[in-house]
Parts: structure tokens; C-alpha cells; sequence
């Protein structure tokens, strides 16, 4: 019976060439992008799901409220909580503490700045499931000035050295003792860790045993006994912070709240002050999974589509078979059959393309996705299921049509252009115009968001900037080595102005200070503000417009004792106007400022995140970030030049630089790689849709042909059958549009809530998505029916 199966089905393939590529190809693709799009699913879903306690891990996440609003968001927190929680609560096994710091680590003459460099407390080994490859877990980092550095950084500096025992400096003066070596972080960690410093030796350095809960900037994270309730421990963590911090909370009408993640859910859910990178995004994850499910089951409609529009031409053979002796029971395994085996040509075609693009689509994803997949027996688990299940789906009901032929009328000639699932198959038409006007929409909408955000005035000029970091190594001549840098890169002809802050734009500011307010002020009136410190060139240098007052100059002796705020921190601190700042004083952690001018707003980070009230400190020489401004006509030779001047002058620290309009379009890094992905997938299921819409017009147009036929010898025109022919289709596509529109509207408007600044859903976003699919529809359609109304009416009537 298989093979008899088998044989009516190459036959049947042999006959309808055509009609069989596209039932195979609209599968294939639609199976393909499932198959990368499920594979970086799978991946974002597995960050962390490597550590063995991975149900037992939380890190220790603070939010901050100032008058009972949330003013901040830390995934570093405060430095006391992580030794409290294991003093005062039993569930607490154990806890860690990182601190990151800026380091240039050395081993006799070979120096490199490295950014991932963290302290860490001494249980780091035994919560964590990151293997040591030399040291034991419990003692590493137990000791004052030991280190544990990664595989490739032992590498770096040792070759094949066995680094253990070893002495490394950083910044040019604390020694450490290498005492282990671990195993590089797999690439799906939210932690990006190259060297450990034991916290002991932070201990040492600031002779502070770093126990206070207003000193921000620790990422903590706790190991829970098997038995304890995440839920009921985080539920007593209020009350606990108003027995340590309350009173000092109260005076400055403040308050913290902490929240227990556990650490399989960071990646795709946090994006808070003082993560170790940039994390992924669960919302666009989901997008991206509902893409690959509809990319999929517009293929299955596809498939169903031109089955059943097909069935008038298996009618006879339906009728032959049950004459015979067949019955329905049989035919319903034949069809199914002849599915299964169009199902795992589909498979088989989409495995291989898949292959082939995962490199390009990692690349495209930004992610390192690989071929795990494949590699993973679920999948080919997965993979004979949605075999078997795109068989049932797509085949199930064609196979019922089409066994349900009568015999009689069948060979009698009078079964022709059957009612029999047309409702079924407008449906399905109807739910792919859908599809196609939401991703088409979601595209658009993608698109003009990014660039709204690409183009807009920043208000701060990045242009032709380069930006070096400063040097890691500092002594009391850094100032005046500074200034001599200074002078030096200002000699050349090409460079407008050289200044030095702490931050540029483009980077979140490190420093966030609370407890700021006006001498007028009380302390429950007290804020948090951002902070950069900045010399007199800063302002000009980026170009920034002094609203109200003015700005820094290095010719002030006592520049010092001033500030400058944004017109948010204006706003924050409570003055009316602008002009009524200047001249005022600010409490700022135990000196006292005065407001020497207002800078207007800019966008310090990129038009996600609304303006952050900033103030600018003065120092003449601050350690940080150094800007240059210069024409890059020659930009190769001007940066030879600077190198120079920057290794005469600052012998040891590596040169390290990035232009800024780059370092500031990274921002967006992440937001364009989902357009770019939505979109090239999106394109893919319309491509489908299209595919499967010219097949079944193809079909209807062969149906009625010798109608057409008719229709001509009695004076009908071409322009006139034209219209006949689409009527049904526009009927549809009307149906489509107005459900579609308010789908795709609720869709990217819950998508457009996680930007500051983004565009209005305007007219024009739905209408030209739907007029486009019409007009790909209607010529899709047109083009079928125009060739079968060309077609000479003797011609046509001996059709059949």
C-alpha cells in the first residue's frame, strides 16, 4: 500500500511540477526561518542556565526612590547588603560581592588597559558554576592582593606560562598574586568577568570595611539554602531596610527597595545602572517567536490553500479510486501521505539552508549563535514533530475534501467549480493579508523609529571627536602632565580644542549623587542628580548652549566652588525659571556651590531614555575621558601625531581612543539589529504569502478559464473580466485591512512604550502597508487573469 502510495504521488508531482515547487518552496523558507529564528530564541533563553545552583542564585537588585517616586535603578547596589543579608538571614548560604574598577594590569613589559576587571568577594568559585583551571574555589580570593584571571587573559600576558604563583600589577603600583586561572565565561553569561581582584584588597586600599547602604555601585548576589522561599524572603526585605537605613531613609525622605532576579533571568529582563553589558530584550524576543510562528503557519495556509483550490482537478482521479474499490479511509492516507512526504522534502531543504545562513544570520543578530541546535537531540526530536504535525495541519483537512467526492457526479461530468471549502480557503486568505499588513506595519514602524531617533537634533555636537581614555596610572604631576598634553595636541594646525571630563556623551554617568539640595532647602528636600566633572573647554568643545549664567573657564582660580546644571536638575531643584538658579547655593555631600550658570538639555544617552537632570563639577584636569576636536581630512596622520604626544607624555598607559559619532551610535546597536532581523523575516513571510497567493490565482484562473471563455464571445472586455476576476480578492483584502490596522496598532504601540522619545502612530504607517498589499495582490492576481482573457475564446471554450 506505501508503495502504491508512493507511486500515485511522483506521478502526481511529474504532473504538476509547478504547483509542487511552490507548495515545497513557501514550506522550506517558512520551515528555514523558523528553524534560525527558534535557534536565537533558544539561545537568549539560555543565558545562565549553565551554573549548577542556577534555581538557587538571585541577584540582589536596589531601586532607589526620592519623595516616593523612583529616581534610580541599580544592578549594582548598595555595598552593605550583600554581608547583612547573610548575618540576618538563615535562607542566605552564601553571597558575593563585585565591584568593577578601572585597570591596567602589567607583567613586566607587556601592559593592556582591560575594562571586565572586577574585586570579588572569596565564595565568588562556590556560587558560581565557573570552572577553575588552576587554584582551589574556597581560597583564591580569600587573601588580601590575590587575583584569579581568565584562560585567554593567562594567555595574554603569560603565553604558556603557568601564571599561578605569579605577580601582577595594577596601575602601575599594587602588586597581586596570581592564584588561579578559570575557564572563559561562555558567551551566553550576562557576566563579562577577564580578571578577579579578592575585595579584601578594596577593603585594604580604602581602609573601610564597606558595610554603608547609601554607597551604590556593588553588584551582590546570593545563594539560597534548597529550602528557602525566594518569595517570602524578598517580602521581608522592607521591613528589614527600615530597621538598618530607616531613620537615615527618612531624613532624606528617600527610600530603597530591593528585588530578588534570579540569574537565568537577567539577560532578557534587566537593564539597570551598572549591568556588566548590554542585555537582550524579552519583548523583542517574543516579537521575534510570534514572527517565526506565523512565517510558519502562513506556509501550512499556503499548502492548505492550494490543495483544496486544486481539488476540482483530483476530482477524477478521487472518483476512479472509489470505484475501485477504494475507500474514503484510504484516500484520507494517501493525501496525508503525499503531505508527509512534501513535509520532509520541506525539513530536509530547510535544515540545509539553515546551515548555510547561520553564520550570516548570527552575524546579522550580533549574537554567537553557532550550530547548537543541530547538535542537540530535542531538536531532531522537535524537528520529526513538526514534521508530523505540518502533515496533520496542512494535509488534514485538503485530505477530507478531497475523499469526500462523490463518484457519480464526479464521472459524470456534472462536479466542476465546487462550493466545497471556498469559505475555508477565503479565511485563510484572509488571516495571510492580516499577517502580511501587521509585519509590514511593524516594519515601518521599526524603520521610522530608529531613524527619528538617528536624526534628531541632540543638542550636543559629536562630530569629528576623538576620544582617548585617560591614563590609568596617576601621581601628583597628572595635572601638570595633563596640561602639557593639552598644549602640545593644540599646536597642530587640524585640532580645534582639546578638553577632559569624566563622561561623554554617548555613556551613562558613572557618578550618581544623592542628597543634593539648595541651602534653602531641607534635607527632605534633597535629590538625586547625575554628575560630570568637566574643565573649562567642555562646554565650548561640544558645543553646548548656556541657557542662563555661564559656563566654566580655566582662568578662574576658584572655579572650583561653582557648578552647572542642566534644565532638569533646574526644574528638579525646584526653581521656576531658569535665571532664578544663578547665584544660588547647593548642599552638595558636605560643601557647599554655587550655581554659576544653566547648560539647556541634551541628550547625554541616546533618545530611549528621557533627559537626565545633570550637574557639571569643575576640575582642571579630570581623570576620565579626554575629547579632541579636530578636522579629519587626515585622519591617519593625525592620529600618529597624537599617539606620539600621548606616549612622551604619559609613558606606559596604552593609547586607547574611539570616535565619538560611532561610540554614540552603538546606543542604537541593539535596536537596529532587531529591525534588521523583523525585517528580513518579515519580508520572508510576505514573500510566502505572496507565493502562495500567486499559485492560488494561477489556480482560479485556470478553473475559469473557459468561463472567461464564455464571458468574451458574449462582449465582455478585458478590463471588464479583469475586474470580475479581483472583485473577490478586494472583498477580502477590505476584510483584512480593517482588522489588521488595529491589531498592528495595539502591537507597536505596546512595542513604541519602551522609548522616551518616539514617534506618533500616524495615517500613513497603516495605509501604505495596506495599499501595498492590495496592489502586490491585485497584480498578482491580474497578471493570471489577464493571461487567461487573452487567451483566443475557440481556444478557451475547448478547454477540458
Amino acid at each position: 500500500m506505501i508503495k502504491n502510495y508512493f507511486t500515485a504521488v511522483l506521478r502526481y508531482i511529474s504532473r504538476n511540477k509547478g504547483f509542487t515547487a511552490i507548495n515545497i518552496l513557501g514550506l522550506a523558507i517558512g520551515m528555514m526561518a523558523c528553524m534560525l529564528i527558534t535557534q536565537y530564541v533558544l539561545h537568549e533563553f539560555s543565558y545562565d542556565d549553565f551554573h549548577d545552583e542556577k534555581d538557587r542564585i538571585f541577584r540582589v537588585q536596589l531601586d532607589r526612590y526620592d519623595k516616593g517616586e523612583l529616581s534610580t535603578r541599580w544592578a549594582s547596589g548598595c555595598a552593605g547588603i550583600g554581608p547583612d543579608l547573610k548575618t540576618d538571614f538563615p535562607e542566605v548560604a552564601r553571597y558575593v560581592r563585585l565591584s568593577g574598577t578601572n585597570a591596567l594590569l602589567s607583567h613586566g613589559d607587556v601592559y593592556f588597559k582591560e575594562e571586565n576587571v572586577f574585586f570579588a568577594s572569596e565564595d565568588f568559585f562556590r556560587i558560581f558554576s565557573v570552572r577553575l583551571l588552576d587554584g582551589v574555589d574556597s581560597a583564591v580570593l580569600k587573601k588580601p592582593f590575590q587575583m584569579v584571571i581568565s584562560k585567554s587573559l593567562a594567555k595574554k600576558y603569560f603565553g604558556d606560562e603557568n601564571p599561578v604563583g605569579k605577580v601582577m600589577k595594577n596601575n602601575g603600583k599594587t602588586e597581586y598574586e596570581v592564584t588561579g586561572v578559570f575557564e572563559d565565561l561562555p558567551i551566553n553569561s550576562h557576566m563579562q568577568i577577564h580578571a578577579l581582584l579578592s575585595f579584601t584588597s578594596l577593603e585594604k586600599l580604602n581602609n573601610d570595611p564597606m558595610l554603608s547602604w547609601m554607597w551604590d555601585g556593588f553588584l551582590t548576589y546570593i545563594l539560597l539554602n534548597e529550602r528557602a522561599d525566594v518569595k517570602a524572603l524578598e517580602a521581608k526585605l522592607p521591613a528589614y531596610v527600615q530597621k538598618k537605613a530607616g531613620e537615615e531613609l527618612k531624613r532624606y525622605n528617600a527610600d530603597m527597595k530591593f528585588h530578588l532576579q534570579p540569574v537565568n533571568t537577567i539577560h532578557l529582563d534587566s537593564n539597570f545602572i551598572g549591568e556588566f553589558k548590554a542585555n537582550g530584550d524579552r519583548q523583542a524576543t517574543y516579537f521575534l517567536s510570534i514572527v517565526a510562528g506565523l512565517i510558519l503557519i502562513i506556509a501550512w495556509i499556503n499548502y492548505i490553500n492550494l490543495s483544496t483550490a486544486k481539488s476540482v482537478e483530483r476530482a477524477r482521479e478521487v472518483g476512479v479510486r472509489k470505484v475501485m474499490g477504494g475507500f474514503r479511509a484510504q484516500l484520507v492516507q494517501q493525501f496525508l501521505f503525499e503531505s508527509l512526504l512534501l513535509n520532509v522534502v520541506a525539513v530536509f531543504i530547510a535544515i540545509l539552508l539553515a546551515v548555510m545562513l547561520m553564520p550570516s544570520f548570527s552575524t546579522l543578530t550580533g549574537r554567537e549563535i553557532g550550530y547548537t541546535l543541530f547538535q542537540q537531540s530535542s531538536f531532531w526530536g522537535w524537528t520529526a514533530a513538526l514534521i508530523v504535525a505540518g502533515a496533520v495541519v496542512s494535509g488534514l483537512y485538503p485530505a477530507f475534501v478531497l475523499s469526500a467526492y462523490r463518484p457519480v457526479e464526479v464521472l459524470k461530468g456534472r462536479f466542476k467549480n465546487t462550493n466545497k471549502g471556498v469559505f475555508f480557503r477565503k479565511g485563510m486568505v484572509v488571516v495571510q493579508f492580516i499577517t502580511s499588513i501587521t509585519l509590514i506595519v511593524g516594519t515601518f514602524t521599526v524603520y521610522q523609529q530608529i531613524s527619528f531617533m538617528q536624526d534628531q537634533q541632540l543638542g550636543v555636537d559629536i562630530q569629528q571627536t576623538v576620544v582617548i581614555h585617560s591614563p590609568n596610572i596617576v601621581d601628583s604631576t597628572y595635572e601638570n602632565k595633563f596640561q602639557v598634553f593639552k598644549e602640545r595636541i593644540s599646536q597642530y594646525p587640524e585640532v580645534v580644542s582639546v578638553c577632559a571630563s569624566t563622561e561623554v556623551p554617548g555613556r551613562q554617568p558613572g557618578w550618581n549623587a544623592g542628597g543634593i539640595r539648595t541651602l534653602s532647602q531641607t534635607d527632605e528636600d534633597a535629590q538625586q542628580y547625575r554628575v560630570i566633572m568637566m574643565d573649562g573647554g567642555f562646554i565650548k568643545a561640544y558645543g553646548l548652549e548656556v541657557a542662563a549664567g555661564r559656563g566654566f573657564s580655566d582662568a578662574n582660580k576658584q572655579e572650583y566652588k561653582n557648578v552647572l546644571l542642566n534644565e532638569s536638575a533646574t526644574r528638579l531643584m525646584g526653581f521656576k525659571k531658569i535665571e532664578d538658579a544663578i547665584n544660588d547655593q547647593i548642599f552638595f555631600w558636605g560643601d557647599t556651590f554655587r550655581i554659576a550658570g544653566v547648560v539647556k538639555d541634551y541628550h547625554q544617552e541616546s533618545l530611549k531614555k528621557a533627559y537626565d537632570p545633570l550637574i557639571f563639577r569643575y576640575n582642571s584636569a579630570p581623570g576620565g575621558m579626554y575629547s579632541i576636536k579636530f578636522n579629519t581630512a587626515n585622519v591617519k596622520e593625525s592620529l600618529v601625531r597624537f599617539e606620539t604626544e600621548w606616549k612622551n607624555v604619559f609613558p606606559g598607559n596604552p593609547f586607547i581612543h574611539f570616535f565619538l559619532d560611532e561610540h554614540y551610535e552603538q546606543q542604537y546597536r541593539a535596536d537596529k539589529q532587531f529591525r534588521s532581523v523583523f525585517s528580513i523575516f518579515s519580508g520572508l513571510a510576505i514573500f510566502i504569502a505572496c507565493l502562495g497567493l500567486f499559485g492560488l490565482s494561477s489556480l482560479t484562473a485556470i478553473q475559469r478559464t473557459k468561463e472567461i471563455g464564455v464571458r468574451k464571445v458574449l462582449g465582455a472586455t478585458v478590463p471588464g473580466i479583469l475586474r470580475l476576476m479581483s472583485k473577490d480578492y478586494l472583498v477580502l483584502m477590505v476584510i483584512a485591512i480593517m482588522l489588521a490596522v488595529p491589531l498592528s496598532w495595539g502591537v507597536m504601540n505596546t512595542w513604541l512604550q519602551d522609548f522616551a522619545y518616539r514617534i506618533p502612530l500616524t495615517w500613513w504607517l497603516f495605509a501604505l502597508p495596506s495599499a501595498a498589499v492590495v496592489i502586490v495582490a491585485l497584480l498578482t492576481v491580474g497578471i493570471h487573469t489577464l493571461k487567461a482573457a487573452r487567451v483566443n475564446p475557440a481556444k478557451s471554450l475547448r478547454y477540458e
